[in-house]
């Protein structure tokens, strides 16, 4: 309920300008239903569905649900996709990253590396180390197999942020979180 008005209320934000800059209104004319799938914010997006998936579950133990952890998790992704500095360098089967930042930044690297580091490291074909440096972390994967090149290049194409996308964990993981059931480890 409170999802719903937070959306309608948004809508009186838009002027009405906008409504009416790509075409003419006449006497007469009807408009179909349309609601967009969108709410407009990629961090309220992902909450949006996921409060949407716990209110159809009748299973749901809203004594245990914690939004606020999956926040500050969509926070750290915020903060490490766009404000991460990252270098790489290539190594024998792979590459290495090393992932800096200030502030706010620095802990989120941090968070991220090691938690989506043991999730890239779970496919067996690669190797995956993750460490601490001043200002973020330093990740390295490489391939088992160093002589599959393909694999190799693909690393090094996908790069940091590339990597931490691989796997189907994002949707599970962000549920955990907000049901209050976080994989050890993942505080958020």
């Amino acid at each position: 309920m409170l999802l719903r008005a937070l959306i309608a209320s948004s809508a009186l934000l838009v002027p009405a300008a906008v409504y009416s800059q790509d075409h003419e209104h006449r006497p007469g004319m009807t408009h179909p239903e349309v609601t967009p799938a969108q709410p407009g914010q990629a961090t309220f997006a992902a909450i949006a569905e996921i409060v949407k998936i716990l209110m159809a579950d009748s299973t749901t133990d809203w004594s245990k649900v914690n939004i606020g952890a999956l926040r500050e998790h969509l926070i750290d992704m915020d903060d490490v996709t766009m404000r991460a500095q990252v270098s790489q360098e290539a190594i024998p089967g792979g590459a290495r990253f090393t992932v800096t930042g200030t502030g706010r930044v620095t802990d989120a690297i941090r968070r991220m590396s090691a938690a989506h580091g043991a999730m890239v490291a779970a496919d067996s074909t690669q190797r995956v180390t993750v460490e601490q440096v001043p200002g973020g972390a330093r990740m390295s994967v490489a391939m088992r197999d160093p002589n599959d090149a393909g694999a190799v290049a693909r690393i090094r194409a996908l790069g940091f942020h590339g990597m931490l996308t691989t796997g189907d964990h994002h949707g599970p993981h962000h549920l955990a979180l907000a049901r209050g059931t976080p994989p050890a480890g993942h505080a958020h």
